[in-house]
């Protein structure tokens, strides 16, 4: 696809040290635990289902995000992976409306406990206006005609993505790591 053809998104992988995400990580042992949604290049806004109060990790659902606030700007040791996905301008332009279909409807959404449990052994769960980070992330981008997947959109975990051939990594590392710039991540591709 020229440039003209298709747009970018980029999808955040990371791994705080909250309570939640350490306990993904010891019943899992996969290297990330949360999953976003990036339009711009600068992850200035990023989109995802987590705690919508820093305090109340239980009061979850769809969030916009960003890289220097909420919990990733208070976890200064996370570690984290930005993938690059290059889409055509009909999937970009419906991956935009999805994700204003959520701001629509906001106080619907809801975090996936349930579903969240159910990933671990197997079973496909949907549940209207539920859902986890990365079941959002391959929501938005299967719907949007952007990505497929191999197994149901409720089963996606965040580690699926990086084995994912259509998305090229461009940073790995510390997510306020000296290293890392999303701009100058993506003009220095790993």
């Amino acid at each position: 696809m020229s440039n003209q053809e298709s747009q970018k998104v980029y999808i955040l992988l990371s791994r705080t040290n909250t309570v939640m995400a350490r306990f993904l990580h010891s019943m899992t042992g996969d290297e990330f635990t949360h999953a976003s949604l990036a339009l711009d290049p600068h992850l200035g806004r990023m989109y995802s289902f987590a705690r919508r109060n820093f305090y109340m990790p239980l009061i979850a659902g769809f969030i916009a995000e960003n890289i220097h606030t909420g919990v990733f700007g208070r976890q200064l040791g996370a570690t984290c992976a930005l993938y690059e996905l290059e889409v055509s301008v009909d999937s970009y332009q419906r991956i935009c409306a999805i994700i204003q279909s959520f701001f629509d409807e906001y106080a619907l959404y809801r975090y996936n406990f349930l579903g969240l449990a159910l990933i671990k052994f197997g079973i496909a769960h949907h549940r209207p206006y539920r859902f986890v980070c990365s079941q959002f992330v391959a929501h938005v981008l299967s719907e949007a005609g952007a990505l497929t997947f191999s197994k149901d959109n409720s089963l996606v975990t965040p580690n699926d993505f990086a084995q994912l051939p259509q998305l090229k990594l461009v940073y790995k590392g510390l997510l306020h790591g000296p290293a890392f710039s999303p701009m100058q991540a993506l003009s220095h591709p790993i």
